[in-house]
């Protein structure tokens, strides 16, 4: 390829989410009865705002509208045995010249449907004013919450990332996030540990390395906007949508060890994080 780079989307196939109408709202055209593809309409958007902005027209016209939308199901579709239970992770990759690409892995964590699709992000159990440095606090548990699990150790990338079209869009040029992980000694994907990428212009908290991110502020779950230079992540947009979260710009200096915050991504869902400052 001419770029050296391709655009692409990770998400969880489940067979858990077929029957699951929310899964299938955001849907173009003809919405089907079900699909075991998570946020797909969301994952196919995404890729498509990343080929109009580095003006891979050629790209946009295969994933656009609801054919465009057809030929990423009818790719998924040759890819993944339906009659396998187990889930996977799908990486859906896209050339400049409109070649789609499936890669799939097997997904070791297990998930459910309030992960996947909560009804809230609990709040904390202690408001922000009542923050306690270096104590883990509770979380209140309510129907329709996830499941209560150890929470992720999240982590600050004691470096910056300079904001570019490559931390706003997804492609696979990704040596900031790899670097950022190896910075805080994260060694594989599947430790239940997450970095914070921080913008070096300004100290604004971007995203995760692999998740998007919820901190507790003025009684809300914020999510740092797309200008502090990190990605319009696919569960982010979910949780925006459902007012779950609002936009508010994050700085490094605001946060405090200990301090609950929520992740998210296309393949795990919505999972309970804990600050750790060193």
């Amino acid at each position: 390829m001419a770029t050296g780079f391709q655009l692409f989307s990770s998400l969880r196939y489940d067979p858990l989410l077929d029957p699951l109408v929310v899964n299938t709202e955001a849907w173009d055209g003809d919405r089907p009865s079900g699909s075991s593809f998570y946020l797909l309409p969301y994952h196919r958007d995404r890729m498509l705002q990343a080929a109009e902005h580095f003006g891979w027209n050629t790209a946009a016209s295969r994933i656009s509208g609801p054919a465009g939308l057809t030929r990423l199901v009818s790719k998924l579709s040759e890819a993944v045995d339906f009659q396998s239970s187990k889930p996977l992770r799908i990486r859906v990759l896209l050339d400049q010249d409109g070649t789609i690409a499936i890669e799939s892995t097997q997904v070791h964590a297990t998930t459910s449907k309030e992960a996947l699709f909560p009804d809230r992000l609990a709040p904390p159990l202690l408001e922000e004013s009542g923050r306690l440095t270096g104590e883990m606090p509770r979380i209140r548990d309510g129907d329709g919450d996830p499941e209560m699990e150890e929470p992720w150790v999240v982590l600050l990338d004691p470096s910056g990332t300079e904001p570019s079209s490559e931390t706003t869009y997804k492609t696979t040029s990704r040596s900031m996030y790899m670097d950022a992980r190896k910075r805080t000694d994260i060694k594989t994907f599947d430790e239940k540990k997450e970095v914070l990428l921080v913008s070096n212009r300004d100290r604004e908290i971007m995203e995760g390395s692999l998740t998007s991110v919820y901190f507790w502020r003025n009684g809300r779950w914020t999510t740092p906007p797309v200008s502090s230079g990190g990605q319009m992540g696919t569960t982010r947009r979910w949780a925006l949508e459902k007012g779950l979260c609002v936009e508010g710009v994050i700085t490094a200096d605001s946060l405090v060890n200990g301090e609950e915050c929520w992740i998210s991504n296309g393949v795990r869902g919505f999972n309970r994080g804990i600050i750790k400052l060193s």
